[in-house]
């Protein structure tokens, strides 16, 4: 059986239960392949992703090596959890850059034994393909976001074999779009700490809010990219329709390509004094403790670490009706959901969450049950170790590799 096949064929489940198999009696060695430029967590979810994994399986005694593409950020040093980190020009538009990558690539798989490449993005699933076809390590690839780029859609139910969408929606996505069969990409949600939140402390969050100048009034946070399809500009056409006496302030935080176009609209709509540019933050529990609200209004989304972050803080939700937002926000339940794209209701939103302590309170308690219950960084961590342990195993033993369906 060829690579290819072993790649595709359908689980034995007896197989994968033999108790003489030694994938799940050992430690595995990954390594993680992550073909944008590497910011060190400042580029959002899947950066995030890559980190809590990293960081979580390299607890769990898993040997972790790094791969990232090349590029000047400031965030050369080594993510934490890894024992070993190399960057290559995946990014290049040079077929010879290329070409050095893949036997680059290559070459490190060999070197430090890899059991399993977990590839994130479009690009680096190419690459752990072609490795897997050429070496036979296995690999899978998680889909961070909705290819929309991508050539040849139909050709991707061909190329990528193991698949990890992190939300129902990005799997539909990859069936619908991509021709991908649904039994090859398997559905591990986002996850958070929730240590992190409960220990945030009354002290940083009242230090934010007075170094940005933040008195009483009702705080909608915003942390994303600063780009146009996370919503920020339908924010400040929202906040051109609210009564001028509202006591509120709307924090933009995070950086981005849009934000001086940002910038350049509030100020000349006149809202200056309701909207604050915060930058890129580093304590976010700190900052989610120091909000009322958190807000999404994105045009899209996968399944967004923001909101999951709000959840565990506890604070009501305001967030558009996009992609795999409404898997984690139910309207009325954990916070308030409007259409995509509609700043009049979105302005009605945050009109009634700002007026409403009491609602807030109420959104927020359940925001954060739901949370505890169903996005835990641990289940997250446990789903991917044990797709992990399966892949190997099935490549190992059976000469055949899991379903992804769950």
């Amino acid at each position: 059986m060829t690579a290819a096949e072993r790649q595709n064929a359908p689980v034995n489940s007896a197989d994968l239960t033999r108790t003489s198999n030694p994938a799940s009696e050992r430690k595995l060695k990954i390594l993680i392949l992550f073909s944008h430029v590497w910011r060190g967590g400042r580029a959002g979810g899947a950066e995030t992703h890559a980190l809590q994994l990293m960081k979580e399986l390299s607890l769990r005694g898993h040997q972790i090596t790094f791969v990232a593409s090349s590029g000047h950020t400031g965030q050369e040093t080594m993510p934490p959890g890894a024992t070993a980190e190399y960057r290559l020009p995946f990014q290049s538009l040079n077929p010879f850059d290329k070409l050095t990558a893949y036997r680059r690539l290559k070459e490190i798989v060999l070197r430090h034994e890899i059991d399993i490449v977990h590839a994130h993005h479009r690009t680096g699933g190419y690459y752990a393909e072609a490795i897997f076809r050429r070496a036979g390590v296995p690999c899978v690839v998680t889909v961070h976001d909705i290819w929309l780029s991508a050539p040849f859609k139909s050709m991707h139910g061909k190329i990528f074999h193991r698949l990890i969408a992190v939300s129902g929606f990005t799997k539909r996505g990859l069936v619908e779009k991509f021709g991908v069969s649904a039994d090859r990409v398997r559905v591990i949600n986002n996850g958070v700490d929730p240590e992190r939140f409960e220990n945030a402390s009354n002290e940083d969050a009242a230090r934010f809010r007075e170094n940005f100048g933040i008195g009483a009034e009702v705080v909608f946070s915003l942390v994303a990219r600063v780009i146009k399809a996370k919503g920020h500009f339908d924010v400040v056409e929202a906040l051109r329709l609210l009564p001028a006496g509202l006591n509120l302030k709307c924090l933009i935080v995070g950086e981005g390509n849009d934000k001086k176009k940002l910038r350049d609209l509030v100020a000349r709509y006149g809202l200056g004094e309701k909207v604050v540019f915060c930058g890129f933050q580093a304590n976010i529990p700190a900052l989610m403790k120091a909000s009322d609200v958190i807000l999404l209004p994105s045009h899209r989304e996968s399944f967004p670490v923001a909101v999951l972050e709000g959840m565990f803080s506890g604070k009501p939700l305001l967030v558009s009706a996009a992609g795999g937002t409404i898997e984690a926000i139910t309207n009325d339940s954990e916070g308030i959901v409007f259409p995509v794209r509609d700043a009049s209701a979105l302005a009605k939103g945050i009109e009634l969450l700002a007026g409403d302590p009491a609602l807030r309170r109420r959104l927020g308690e359940e925001a954060r049950r739901k949370a505890y219950r169903q996005f835990r960084l641990s289940k997250m961590i446990d789903d991917t170790e044990a797709y992990y342990r399966e892949i190997v195993s099935a490549s190992l033993h059976c000469d055949q590799l899991p379903s992804p369906s769950r």
